[in-house]
């Protein structure tokens, strides 16, 4: 046996293969073998994959956030009118060896796959929008409770455009802070504009994102008919399915409703409005003058129109006189100018109209600053209402024999620069049809100039504005009856303890449905006496409160406190968040993009609008994410 063994040791044969046994040792030590070869060159491929998608993700998510076209008329690297996407690229190339090395490969056609087309930027873009989107509900689902905000614009291609908002109170326990979040979730075309097609839209939209409407506990919408029905709004709707998704009109939309009415309550109202247009047309040119337009749909906004008018008069009314007589406007358009011009300066040097412009302008000025605030995203009901109150306060004090003076002594400064005398003009007595029976007879007009206009414009005018916001936010108060008293914390001591009970049952039945309820009015009443006994006097509003609740660690011992303050923090005041939307949606799907898809424009306007979220997402995940999409030819 051992002669065998020492034979076979000195065949050629056993040493040839020792020395290929030794060989593959050295070169599994070194790792230096063949499929080892073959899986280090697939790891510097997928490596190399890897970081230029990540360049790609990321100039993807630039161009979106700032609004920017994608693709030129030309399709071409290195050539002209490709447009922003295939411009950066290059850009970074001159600056990135690895993105240099992409470019030269698909010059020299070494490449087939290079991740540059339309077809990729659509993917990146929606694979970017579904991450924040997801990023959003995952938060929303976390809070539990939340509100959602709609409202509709066509867009350039007339396609109804719908935005859904969701607004919730995101708590981060451990830093120990809270914000009120208002979050896009995309826009969604619609084929009708009836309530109940709304409603059944928005319900299957929400059921897609898995946002449980059992949770939803407010909704804001503007004061169309079909959104604030009675009987077939999609506000009516949604409250069927769930009684405790509680409405509240957009408060700016109201306010911008009043003086509306307020500017069409009257003839001379109208017929203000209707010179203050013509003004701007003849005057457009004139490179001095800072004359706007008139807005057709933000009434509030029409103080940039007066603005003008009440603090440069005496310019635009010589304006008017040097168009009138200028004598290089020839033919039939130019003699309509000069007439027309004429006919606008003998208005305008008109004491009434002088006047009119000075009680527009503090009406318009007044309802401006409230409806700015009224935009802001951390408002709540309490806070609206309450400026609301003062504007409507304000209006009842003008409508007064003293606030009517002190507008003729601001229109009187404005009268001498004008030159004109500051009184009332008589109007000339219109012909009328004789009436043949007495009960036909009309009231005898006033026949005093001054006292005419202050009791058929200038009360007229305050008189429609307050009985508006009167009926206008009767809505709102019922919502303020509800949760009014969480507003008023140190005025808990003062009340009785069957007084707090009872507010607190009126909580509860406004959040309950059904046996569910959110919760329970006699523990409520129990922290609300806790907490009260608790707070500084300068702990006032719910958001201070709640602040301290969690500065404290106290949300374990306020379950239901803590839970009615979330809700009341959640309710939407306007829908100031969904016409910010439509803002970005003029700027991306623009007549030139008309054609766009509904997923790029959702993905642009999610980008877009929740910069913030994206610039948070983590590139190496959004790789991972695309690579499992489908099969692809390269891989990650």
């Amino acid at each position: 046996m051992a002669a065998i063994l020492s034979s076979h040791e000195k065949s050629p044969e056993h040493l040839q293969n020792y020395q290929k046994w030794k060989e593959l040792h050295q070169q599994l030590q070194r790792d230096s073998t063949i499929d080892a070869e073959i899986l280090r060159k697939m790891k510097n491929e997928e490596k190399y994959w890897q970081q230029i998608l990540k360049r790609l993700i990321a100039l993807v998510r630039v161009l979106g956030e700032q609004n920017l076209a994608f693709r030129g008329t030309n399709k071409t690297l290195y050539s002209a009118n490709n447009r922003n996407f295939l411009k950066f690229v290059q850009y970074l190339a001159i600056f990135d060896p690895l993105m240099n090395e992409h470019l030269r490969k698909i010059s020299n056609k070494e490449l087939h796959t290079h991740y540059l087309g339309k077809d990729i930027q659509n993917e990146l873009i929606q694979l970017l929008g579904k991450a924040i989107k997801k990023e959003i509900i995952q938060t929303a689902n976390a809070m539990k409770y939340f509100s959602i905000v709609l409202d509709g614009t066509p867009d350039c291609s007339h396609v109804e455009q719908m935005t859904i908002i969701i607004r919730f109170v995101k708590v981060d326990s451990l830093k120990k802070e809270f914000s009120i979040k208002d979050h896009f979730l995309g826009f969604v075309p619609l084929k009708k504009t009836t309530g109940a097609y709304m409603a059944e839209t928005i319900i299957q939209q929400l059921e897609e994102m898995v946002l449980p409407i059992d949770n939803l506990r407010g909704q804001g919408y503007d004061n169309g008919a079909n959104m604030i029905g009675k009987n077939n709004g999609v506000q009516k709707k949604i409250l069927n399915i769930n009684p405790r998704a509680l409405f509240v009109p957009c408060s700016a939309h109201t306010l911008n409703l009043v003086v509306n009415d307020a500017a069409n309550c009257c003839l001379m109202a109208r017929s203000f409005f209707d010179i203050v247009a013509q003004i701007y047309i003849r005057t457009t040119h004139q490179p001095t003058l800072t004359v706007k337009p008139l807005s057709e749909t933000r009434w509030e906004s029409r103080i940039d129109a007066i603005k003008p008018l009440r603090y440069e008069l005496g310019k635009i009314y010589d304006a008017l006189l040097e168009i009138a007589g200028d004598t290089s406007l020839t033919g039939s358009s130019g003699s309509t100018a000069r007439s027309d011009a004429k006919a606008l300066a003998n208005s305008v040097a008109k004491f009434k109209f002088v006047v009119s412009i000075v009680v527009w302008y503090n009406i318009l000025f007044e309802i401006n600053i409230t409806s700015k605030q009224l935009q802001a995203k951390d408002l709540d009901t309490h806070a609206a209402v309450q400026q609301l109150q003062h504007t409507q306060a304000y209006l009842v004090d003008c409508r007064s024999d003293i606030g009517f003076a002190r507008m003729l002594v601001d229109a009187t400064e404005i009268a001498k620069d004008l030159e004109i005398p500051p009184t009332f003009e008589a109007e000339p007595r219109l012909r009328r049809r004789k009436k043949q029976f007495a009960y036909e007879a009309e009231d005898e007009p006033v026949q005093d100039p001054k006292q005419n206009f202050k009791v058929n414009f200038f009360f007229a005018i305050l008189d429609t504005a307050i009985r508006s916001v009167e009926e206008s936010f009767e809505q709102m108060r019922t919502i303020e009856s509800v949760f009014g008293f969480l507003y008023h914390f140190h005025g808990l001591q003062s009340k009785t303890l069957q007084e707090i009970l009872e507010c607190c049952m009126k909580l509860e039945s406004a959040l309950q449905h059904g046996d569910n309820r959110d919760l329970v009015a006699s523990d409520l009443c129990g922290e609300l006496q806790s907490i009260a006994r608790q707070l500084s006097e300068e702990t006032k509003s719910p958001q201070d409160v709640f602040r301290f609740i969690l500065c404290q660690n106290l949300e374990d011992s306020l379950p239901n406190f803590c839970i009615a303050l979330r809700i009341l923090l959640t309710l939407p005041v306007s829908v100031a968040s969904g016409e910010r939307s439509f803002s970005k949606l003029k700027l991306i799907k623009t007549y030139i993009r008309s054609s766009m898809s509904q997923d790029r424009l959702v993905g642009l306007a999610t980008l877009s609008i929740e910069h913030e979220l994206a610039d948070k997402l983590d590139l190496k995940d959004l790789v991972i994410d695309f690579a499992q999409k489908k099969a692809r030819k390269v891989q990650f």
